[in-house]
């Protein structure tokens, strides 16, 4: 079996402040969508809908009524009216901002950030190579001077296609930079996507906007701008509009002191009759004021100038034993951990003003690197680095191990996380098509459909692999996990009891594709899953193989909290992704609880059959 493995060499720092990043959440505001109050001036095309009509076929997308949706309703009549684009009340600068996005069929739209740099908005599912104008891109500048074939410059694709088929629900996270400038109102740094993510994916990392894209609403550039949505080019929905301002911290730390001893020792209480080899006063907390690269205890006291009164949130990156206190209180306890593993966490609530702090650090193994990094944010600020950025090392080169997918389906075991639990039979199947899919074996239950890359196997091959986790590297939905049954002893439990439902292996098609078996109280069946229509739907067949099925016993195809039926047999489950029934057997929505189940009749002979588009 054959792996990809792919080098990264990112900076330590870099690194440091995304290992915080990824862990501290914003608090988002949301943009009321009961109305358009939030929007300045909406023309008639934008209206407040209920959750939109609309199929994987249908070119517009159809109002209904309710609340919580805002929806673009495009016609040929205001195509290239640029009066129609909605521009926010809220202007913004540094910013977090994410949404859900519904695209109608061949439909075209995009988000200007500060009405200037556009992300774009394009139907572009099942496209193998998108470009800067797909779904996801930034789109490119634009000079009418320059000769005709340099005109358009600096657009860029997003890294893969994450989009989804229309008329579902597009999950987009954007973390965007403002440009800055200084005191005489000059740009000393251009505006930067920090990170994009459609669907999960992350499809843009610190990208630089030398200057507004084509059909920006302004050609200057300003420290603040309002977010600008195009109506003028197609049928577009949004929901779940959020948003988190973003600044810069900037916490100040004064009369730094150090104390450092060197001896054998685990923790800091060894050190108490040891002799102190060597003190004084500091810039900033460093770790290279130790000597020895190991068996030594390193003691940092100041004072942390602290700009405004809230919870703060403190990572320590280090190798060793690391607490900290603040004005007595511990907010990070004696630990241990290394530099490349998971940093030391706390927070406090802190008023504005002083406060003292104090550090320490015992150091008792050779093997790891010397390092010490400090960081400290509060909600909807970046953090800061209160150390010595030399204090902390470059991290070692770091593998990101993929398994590639050759010209036939690949199979791989591996255990996965599904809804915050680790699954230990799950095997995934990858498709030269880019249509995969994971699921559990015991269960007969599948975890995840996604097309574009196949898995991340980092967490198998890296070091030790003590994970033993794949993880999937392309957009699709995450399904509940449950068993595809409810039995006449297992009726509507979210599990199948493993006395009752045996997996007695798979073989391969002709096609080299896995076909499972199982026996269910008594019976057995078979289970198939291989893409279809050119790898935009995975298509699973359900087929008994003998034995007499019990009366009463479904087949428990999906679950949600919507499912709508389209049209005959086409079904849209929570705007997340449809299912087409494929053959004779009639399909029904059964309301369980809170949610909607979509079953059938389980019959001797006769497979169930259906497809998942998204």
């Amino acid at each position: 079996m054959l792996c990809k493995v792919l080098i990264l060499l990112p900076l330590a720092i870099a690194l440091f402040v995304q290992v915080f990043a990824q862990n501290n959440l914003y608090n988002l505001r949301s943009i009321d969508l009961a109305n358009l109050s939030a929007f300045s001036n909406p023309s008639p095309n934008w209206v407040i809908s209920g959750m939109p009509r609309a199929g994987i076929g249908d070119t517009s997308l159809y109002a209904t009524p309710g609340s919580g949706v805002l929806l673009n309703q495009y016609t040929k009549a205001i195509e290239y009216k640029p009066e129609t684009d909605l521009f926010s009340n809220m202007q913004h600068g540094d910013i977090y901002l994410e949404m859900e996005i519904m695209m109608a069929k061949g439909s075209n739209s995009g988000i200007y950030f500060q009405g200037r740099y556009e992300l774009q908005l394009l139907d572009s599912w099942g496209k193998t190579r998108p470009t800067f104008s797909d779904m996801g891109g930034i789109y490119q500048r634009w000079d009418s001077l320059k000769p005709v074939s340099k005109q358009g410059f600096e657009g860029r694709a997003p890294l893969s296609n994450a989009s989804l088929a229309p008329g579902l629900w597009q999950k987009l996270q954007v973390e965007f930079q403002s440009p800055r400038f200084n005191a005489k109102g000059q740009k000393i740094a251009d505006a930067r996507f920090l990170k994009v993510t459609l669907n999960g994916v992350v499809i843009h990392r610190d990208l630089i906007l030398s200057g507004p894209t084509r059909g920006s609403a302004f050609q200057d550039e300003q420290a603040l701008g309002p977010i600008r949505i195009q109506g003028d080019h197609g049928c577009v929905a949004f929901r779940n509009i959020r948003y988190a301002p973003l600044e810069d911290l900037r916490i100040p730390i004064t009369d730094v002191s150090y104390r450092y001893y060197e001896a054998p020792g685990k923790d800091r209480q060894q050190y108490a009759d040891k002799e102190l080899l060597k003190k004084g006063n500091a810039d900033a907390i460093d770790g290279r004021l130790a000597d020895s690269k190991d068996d030594y205890y390193l003691r940092f006291e100041g004072n942390l100038e602290v700009p405004a009164t809230d919870t703060y949130r403190v990572v320590m990156q280090t190798t060793g034993v690391g607490s900290l206190y603040i004005d007595d209180k511990e907010v990070i306890k004696d630990a241990w951990t290394w530099l490349g593993g998971d940093p030391l966490r706390g927070q406090v609530a802190l008023t504005q003003g002083k406060h003292r702090f104090v550090l320490h650090l015992v150091k008792h193994v050779g093997w790891a690197p010397s390092g010490l990094g400090i960081f400290i944010s509060k909600p909807n600020s970046k953090p800061v680095g209160i150390h010595d950025p030399a204090s902390i090392p470059e991290i070692p080169a770091h593998p990101l191990i993929t398994q590639p997918i050759a010209r036939e389906p690949e199979m791989l075991r591996s255990f996965m996380v599904h809804d915050g639990k680790k699954r230990t039979h799950v095997v995934s199947v990858g498709d030269p098509s880019g249509m995969h899919y994971a699921i559990d074996l015991r269960q007969d239950a599948l975890l995840r459909i996604w097309r574009g890359d196949f898995l991340n196997t980092t967490e198998m091959w890296y070091e030790r692999g003590e994970p033993q986790t794949a993880e999937p590297l392309g957009a699709g939905p995450v399904f509940a996990g449950l068993s595809p049954h409810s039995t006449t002893r297992n009726e509507w439990k979210d599990s199948v009891s493993t006395a009752d439902l045996q997996y007695l292996g798979y073989t391969l098609d002709a096609g080299r594709y896995p076909v499972f078996t199982y026996r269910l109280e008594g019976w057995a069946y078979t289970d198939e899953i291989r893409p279809v229509d050119g790898g935009k739907g995975l298509q699973r067949k359900l087929s008994p193989v003998s034995g007499q099925i019990p009366a009463g016993a479904i087949y428990r195809l999906a679950e949600g909290r919507q499912i709508q039926e389209i049209s005959a047999g086409y079904y849209r489950l929570d705007g997340q992704y449809y299912i087409q029934a494929n053959g004779i057997t009639k399909f029904n929505i059964v309301r369980r609880g809170e949610m909607d189940v979509l079953t059938a009749q389980a019959r001797n002979n006769i497979p169930v059959q259906f497809t998942y588009y998204w």
